[in-house]
């Protein structure tokens, strides 16, 4: 049985890198509570705004709405009066229509500074910049003293701190690679076993070389931006073998002499070779299990030598 892997090389990249932005502008940096780095818990603080004016604006909506209430419990009395009027005869139906339009006025400017007062709260749950998710801190943007604005880009996660290589592999190869499949990725003298993650559905014009997502386990030691080589262990499968050392070349094609049994001369047979793998070679076509084949001295050989086996 014979496991070659299939070999590609590519960069360490985050799985998920979140792009955290401002959501509301013109507010100055109080606090920065992470640096790049740090590991961080969804729910965690990362940035606080300064929120004294956003407050300044709740107050003065509150005073608002006690003003829009106080109209609204007014008008609505009115309008209570009004009616008792038109129903017993003594008062006009159109002073009635009147207050009941006041009173829906100022139902409506109540309503309206209510959803002030909500937009004014969500702005300041905004100045608190939460993290989303768990996560690695790759970057800070922001810095204190820093005005926003909105949108701006304040700083940026690794999302649960997953790391993936990206390794690129050519298109002939992706037929045999599958999520799940166990990966040895090498990076210097540091080998670290990983798995596949998925394939890119899209092919590179340019090279013909597809991307395999390999991920990387926790604690790999790999950063963002590394270089690193990975061998995809696909599934075992028969094959012919032979030690490399017995491989001669005649006319530049490979060839090994084989040695029939109760025969005493050698007879020379092309071959075509496969991968190579601790000194072995794999040969796709020309040799059948179990034929003998000349280990040691087959370089000094020529078709129908006449041959004596040594001893063991």
């Amino acid at each position: 049985p014979l496991a070659v892997p299939v070999v590609g090389d590519g960069s360490v990249a985050p799985w998920q890198e979140l792009v955290l932005g401002a959501e509301v502008g013109g507010l100055r940096v109080l606090e920065v509570r992470v640096e790049e780095g740090d590991q961080v818990r969804a729910g965690d603080v990362l940035v606080r705004l300064d929120d004294a004016l956003l407050l300044a604006q709740r107050a003065q909506i509150e005073a608002s709405i006690n003003e829009a209430q106080v109209a609204l419990d007014f008008a609505q009395s009115e309008v209570a009066r009004a009616r008792t009027l038109a129903t017993g005869g003594i008062g006009p139906r159109q002073v009635l229509e009147q207050r009941e339009s006041v009173a829906a006025q100022a139902e409506a400017r109540l309503a309206a500074a209510i959803a002030r007062r909500e937009e004014v709260a969500a702005r300041l749950a905004q100045a608190t910049m939460l993290a989303p998710t768990d996560g690695l801190v790759s970057r800070v943007v922001l810095r204190i003293g820093a005005v926003t604005g909105a949108g701006q880009e304040a700083l940026r996660l690794v999302r649960d701190g997953r790391l993936e290589l990206n390794a690129r592999v050519p298109e002939l190869e992706l037929a045999g690679i599958a999520p799940g499949q166990p990966v040895r990725v090498r990076h210097g003298g540091r080998e670290i076993m990983a798995e596949v993650r998925a394939i890119a559905p899209t092919i590179t014009p340019e090279n013909r070389l597809g991307t395999v997502h390999v991920a990387l386990p926790p604690g790999s030691g790999l950063l963002p931006g590394m270089f690193a080589r990975a061998e995809i262990m696909g599934p075992p499968r028969p094959a012919v073998l032979v030690p490399a050392a017995a491989v001669v070349f005649r006319d530049g094609a490979p060839a090994v002499f084989t040695l029939a049994p109760g025969e005493e001369r050698v007879r020379l047979r092309r071959l075509t070779l496969g991968q190579r793998l601790d000194g072995m070679v794999e040969v796709r076509e020309g040799l059948a299990e179990g034929e003998r084949v000349v280990l040691s001295g087959a370089g000094f050989l020529a078709d129908g030598d006449l041959v004596r086996v040594a001893a063991p």
